[in-house]
C-alpha cells in the first residue's frame, strides 16, 4: 500500500484549517498550561516535545458526550471502536496501532487489563469527576512501560467540584442518572460521584446496564486515597464473532494511595501504590450457557516511587522505580501469573532556548525477559508564536492472557506468542495564529515488529494468534482550536494514516482494520433566547480486509438554563441515522434522542 493516496486529503485539510484563521495572541497561555502525562513530573505544555491533545472540563460539559469513550471522539487520531453506546465496551486505537498497543491511565495509574485489551475501556470514573483528559501520542514505554506504542491516554480526575446531579431519559428505553458531592473539614476533603444508565437496546441482545462510583479522600496537600468501582451487564450479540446471542458481565475495582514525601537531600520524593481487580463473565451462547460460560478474574498490584531534583540551572533529573505483577484465575484461560520490576530515568534541560529531554526505562519480566526503551526529544520556540518539536522512541507490548490461552468456538490462542516491539519518530509544530487560534501539525512514522494478530484461512476456521507481522505506519495530523470564553469554543482535527503490513496468506482480524482518514470537529456557541448549542461531527474512512467504508456521524446538544437551579438539555446522536460498524460485524444504533434535567452549578 503506497503513501501517495494521503497527499490530496492532507492538502485539502490544510487549506480548510488555514481558512478558519481570523488577529495577535501571546503564546503565554499555551506555554504555561501544566500537563502531567508528558513527563515524569508535571511540565508546561510549551516544553513538551511530543504531540498532545487536551480535552478540557469546559468541552466535556458543553458537548453531547455521556462517557469517556464519547469524549475521546474529539481526537481524530484516536479510532474509537465501540460495541455499543455510552462506553459499554470500546476499543481505542491510536495513530493506526492496534487496540492493544495503547496505554490507559487514571491519574497516572495503569488501567490496562492483562486478560484482554477489550477491557481497557472499562474506566471506573464517572464523567462528572473528570477534570480533563490528556492524550500523548507516540511511544511512551520509556516512561510508562508496556503497551504505550500508539499513545497514552490519561484521565485526570477533579480535585474540587460543586454539588450537582442530573436525570435523563431517551430512545431505546434509556434511563440514566448521575450526581456528585464535595465536602471538606479542615485538612480533610472528600469528593465522590456516581453514575448509572440502562437501555433496552436498539436490537435483540444489545441491552445494557452499568454503574460507576468513585471516591477520593485528600489529607492535606500531600496524601490522597482513591477508590473506584464499575459494574456492567450487556448483551454481546456477535461482539467476538460467531453470530451467537452472547452476554457479558464485567466489574472493576481500583484502589490507589499516593503521598508526597517532600524534600530529601535535594530530591523531591513521591510514592504511589495501587491495586486493581477486574471480573469478566462471558457467555458465548445464551441458548447453551452451560457449554460456553467463561469466568475470569484478573488482579494487578503496582508500587512506585520517584525522585526529582533540579540540575544545571534550567534542567531537572528524575529517577524512578516500579514493581508489580498481574495474575488471573479463569475457567477458560486457566491460572497464570506474571511479575515485573522496572527502573527509569528522565533528564530535561533548556539549552539556549531549546528544550531537550532524554529518557530510558528498563522493564524485566519473569516470563518475557528484559526490554530497554530509550527516547529523545527536542523543542524550540523559533518565534514567540511558533514552536518546532521532534522526538524518537522505542516501545513494546507484552501479550495478554487472552492472546496466549483463550479458546472458544470462534477463537484459539497460541501460548508461544511473544512481545511486540516498535520504533517511532515524529516532527511537528505548534503555532499561535492571529485571533487566538492554536494550530498544531505533526508528521509521524512507526515501525512495529512481531505484531500479534488473529488469523484464519477461511470463515469456517477459528482465529489463532501469531507474531506474524512487521507493520510500517506513516501519518499526518493537523488540528486547530480556539476558546472564546463563556463556554464558547471551536475544535477540529484531521488525521491521515497509511499502513504497510507484511503480507500473509490468511485473513486478518485486527491489524488491517484501521481508519486511513479521520476528521473530528466540534463547536459550542450561544443562541438567541438563552439557548446553547454544541454540534459534533465525526468522519471516518474505515479500511478492512473485507473492503473500505465511509460514514459521517452528527451529534448535537441543545441546552438552556430554565431558572437559577436547573439546566435542560436535549441530545441527539447519529442524527443522519447512518448504518455503520466500528467493529466488524457489530451493528451500531441509528438516530436517538435523550432529554436530561441537571442541577445548575455556579
Amino acid at each position: 500500500m503506497g503513501c501517495a493516496n494521503i497527499a490530496d486529503p492532507m492538502k485539502k485539510g490544510l487549506v480548510f484549517f488555514i481558512a478558519l484563521i481570523g488577529t495577535p495572541l501571546h503564546a503565554q497561555d499555551f506555554r504555561q498550561t501544566v500537563v502531567v502525562t508528558a513527563a515524569a513530573r508535571p511540565v508546561e505544555l510549551g516544553s513538551v516535545t511530543r504531540t498532545m491533545t487536551i480535552v478540557t472540563r469546559q468541552q466535556i460539559e458543553a458537548l453531547p458526550v455521556h462517557s469517556i469513550a464519547d469524549v475521546l471522539r474529539l481526537a481524530s487520531s484516536i479510532d474509537v471502536r465501540a460495541r455499543g453506546t455510552r462506553g459499554v465496551q470500546t476499543d481505542f486505537a491510536l495513530r493506526g496501532a492496534t487496540f492493544g498497543q495503547m496505554l490507559m491511565l487514571v491519574d497516572g495509574v495503569r488501567l490496562n487489563d492483562a486478560q484482554s485489551g477489550h477491557h481497557n475501556g472499562d474506566i471506573p470514573v464517572p464523567l462528572d469527576l473528570v477534570e480533563r483528559i490528556e492524550i500523548l501520542y507516540g511511544p511512551g514505554s520509556s516512561l510508562f512501560g508496556a503497551d504505550a506504542v500508539g499513545g497514552t491516554i490519561n484521565v485526570v480526575t477533579r480535585r474540587e467540584s460543586n454539588e450537582s446531579g442530573a436525570v435523563e431519559g431517551g430512545s431505546f428505553g434509556l434511563v440514566a442518572g448521575r450526581g456528585q458531592a464535595d465536602v471538606s473539614r479542615g485538612e480533610l476533603r472528600e469528593s465522590a460521584g456516581v453514575s448509572f444508565d440502562r437501555s433496552d437496546g436498539f436490537m435483540y441482545d444489545r441491552d445494557f446496564k452499568q454503574a460507576t462510583v468513585r471516591s477520593r479522600t485528600a489529607l492535606g496537600t500531600r496524601t490522597g486515597l482513591s477508590l473506584s468501582y464499575q459494574w456492567k451487564e450487556f448483551g454481546a450479540n456477535n461482539f467476538y464473532g460467531g453470530n451467537a446471542p452472547s452476554r457479558e458481565w464485567t466489574n472493576q475495582t481500583l484502589l490507589t494511595a499516593d503521598h508526597r514525601f517532600g524534600e530529601l537531600g535535594g530530591w523531591s520524593i513521591d510514592g504511589q501504590v495501587s491495586y486493581r481487580t477486574h471480573g469478566d463473565r462471558f457467555v458465548f451462547n445464551q441458548l447453551t450457557p452451560a457449554l460456553s460460560d467463561n469466568r475470569h478474574r484478573t488482579h494487578a498490584v503496582l508500587v512506585s516511587a520517584n525522585g526529582s531534583r533540579p540540575v544545571a540551572g534550567r534542567g531537572s533529573l528524575t529517577l524512578g522505580v516500579e514493581g508489580g505483577g498481574d495474575w488471573i484465575r479463569s475457567t477458560n484461560l486457566g491460572d497464570h501469573e506474571t511479575a515485573r520490576i522496572s527502573a527509569y530515568g528522565e533528564w530535561r534541560q533548556d539549552v539556549a532556548g531549546v528544550q531537550l529531554e532524554s529518557l530510558l526505562r528498563v522493564d524485566t519480566y519473569d516470563e518475557f525477559g528484559t526490554s530497554w526503551n530509550p527516547s529523545l526529544g527536542a523543542g524550540w520556540w523559533a518565534t514567540p508564536s511558533v514552536r518546532l518539536r521532534g522526538s524518537v522512541g522505542r516501545a513494546f507490548r507484552v501479550p495478554t492472557f487472552t492472546e496466549r490461552y483463550y479458546s472458544d468456538p470462534a477463537n484459539l490462542a497460541r501460548e508461544d506468542v511473544g512481545p511486540e516491539t516498535s520504533w517511532a519518530e515524529e516532527a511537528g509544530a505548534d503555532v499561535i495564529l492571529r485571533g487566538g487560534w492554536l494550530l498544531q501539525t505533526s508528521v509521524f512514522t512507526r515501525q512495529d515488529h512481531d505484531v500479534i494478530d488473529w488469523l484464519r484461512q477461511t470463515a469456517a476456521d477459528r482465529w489463532q494468534t501469531y507474531n506474524v507481522r512487521d507493520v510500517d505506519t506513516l501519518g499526518f495530523e493537523i488540528g486547530i482550536q480556539k476558546s472564546l470564553g463563556s463556554g464558547v469554543f471551536v475544535h477540529a482535527q484531521y488525521t491521515a494514516i497509511d499502513i504497510d503490513a507484511a503480507a500473509v496468506d490468511q485473513l486478518s482480524k485486527y491489524v488491517l482494520d484501521y481508519a486511513p482518514h479521520s476528521l473530528a470537529a466540534a463547536v459550542a456557541v450561544p443562541l438567541p433566547g438563552g439557548f446553547r448549542m454544541a454540534p459534533r461531527v465525526e468522519y471516518r474512512r474505515r479500511s478492512r480486509s473485507t473492503g473500505t467504508s465511509d460514514y459521517v456521524l452528527l451529534d448535537t446538544r441543545l441546552g438552556r438554563r430554565i431558572n437559577r437551579t436547573f439546566d435542560l438539555f436535549v441530545d441527539g446522536t447519529n442524527l443522519f441515522d447512518v448504518e455503520y460498524q466500528e467493529i466488524a460485524g457489530v451493528a451500531m444504533p441509528g438516530a436517538a434522542v435523550s432529554v436530561s434535567l441537571a442541577i445548575a452549578t455556579p
